[in-house]
């Protein structure tokens, strides 16, 4: 068997995050809302980090 190397597994994710540069980021929104954005990622067959990353760099944060 292997040797655990993290205690956890948020110490695991926390050590992924950290290798990857990636942060969490938690958002309130309307029930609709999620509902057809789910809707949307199985019907692209897409992951939520795709999509929000990919929205916030060619919607909020392009160069103007």
């Amino acid at each position: 068997m292997r040797k655990r190397i993290y205690a956890n597994d948020a110490e695991r994710v926390a050590a992924h995050r950290a290798r990857h540069g990636f942060v969490q980021l938690t958002v309130d929104i309307p029930v609709q809302t999620m509902l057809a954005f789910e809707e949307y990622l199985k019907f692209k067959d897409l992951s939520k980090r795709a999509v929000i990353t990919k929205l916030l760099e060619t919607q909020l944060l392009r160069k103007r």
